[in-house]
């Protein structure tokens, strides 16, 4: 089978008329040029050129190779730029994923901004929970996400945001328990989680009251939506601590209240307890530049 760089150095040659211009076309000797038309001829068993003094002159059987080959070499380069035009375009669709709440919050503002400075750009938004959102990433049906813990190892990460917690309470849960003060009393109060690992509620707890101190006793209802787990707290069925952006505006509105421990020998200050929000893509991807563009964008703190 004839070898396709020895195609393409046999058009070459043809088409500027000597191996020397062919030579220079590709940036090689003559006597490499004329080696890879010899290789080609054996491959074939046909003559391509015939040799007139220190000249070469297509054959009949060169001039018909050639006259095939110019189209579909055409249709070879013309693929070849328009991928490298695809990939390396400002243009077309990025998949990102994010948390529900967060990604609701942190991205809208951010859209408006990435379309106008690209409008060639095309943004498909999946919200879930953090770990089906680190699985699709991993898997490669996702181009970039955004996690709210440390991302695993098959993937590369910026830190973007950080999230902060608040312990909030409605204030008829608070008519009916009183205002708690003490470690006892938080520990007395019932309280909601967004998961089974309280994640949040234990870093927020830890903070507040030291890492040996044990968790709230009453977890009364686990919910993975951080909005139905506002929604839950400002009805007053529970405590539930809770990023400072999603009860901001129900704080200032009086609709919630915010709970802050009394100062213990356990802390020598108020904690404010934080979670790290990150930007995340496969490590081993080559990404094309409208991914790029917009893991620049987002990753701008």
């Amino acid at each position: 089978m004839a070898n396709l760089e020895f195609l393409r150095t046999f058009l070459l040659a043809a088409d500027t008329g000597t191996f020397r211009r062919a030579a220079i076309a590709r940036s090689v000797t003559v006597s490499a040029i004329s080696q890879q038309i010899k290789t080609l001829e054996a491959q074939l068993d046909v003559p391509l050129f015939e040799r007139v003094g220190r000249r070469a002159q297509l054959t009949a059987h060169g001039r018909e190779l050639a006259r095939s080959l110019r189209p579909a070499f055409s249709q070879i380069d013309d693929a070849l730029g328009s991928l490298a035009g695809t990939f390396q375009s400002i243009e077309g669709l990025v998949q990102v994923g994010m948390p529900r709440a967060f990604g609701r919050h942190w991205m809208r503002r951010r859209v408006a901004q990435l379309l106008e400075t690209h409008p060639g750009l095309g943004l498909r938004l999946t919200l879930g929970v953090p770990s089906a959102i680190e699985r699709r990433l991993v898997d490669g049906q996702l181009d970039l996400g955004i996690l709210v813990r440390p991302p695993s190892a098959s993937l590369e990460a910026r830190p973007i945001a950080e999230e902060a917690f608040v312990a909030v309470a409605a204030p008829q849960l608070l008519a009916r328990w009183g205002t708690p003060r003490t470690e006892d009393d938080f520990a007395a109060l019932p309280y909601g989680a967004f998961d089974t690992e309280f994640s949040m509620l234990s870093l927020w707890w830890q903070l507040q009251f030291g890492h040996r101190a044990p968790q709230p006793r009453r977890v009364v209802v686990v919910v993975p939506d951080l909005d139905e787990l506002v929604d839950l707290a400002i009805e007053g069925v529970c405590l539930a601590v809770l990023p400072t952006y999603l009860v901001y505006e129900h704080l200032e509105e009086g609709r919630l209240v915010r709970l802050v421990p009394a100062r213990t020998d356990r802390r020598s200050a108020p904690g404010r307890s934080s979670n790290t929000i990150f930007l995340a893509w496969r490590k081993a991807a080559v990404l094309p530049a409208r991914t790029v563009a917009v893991r620049d964008a987002l990753a701008r703190v």
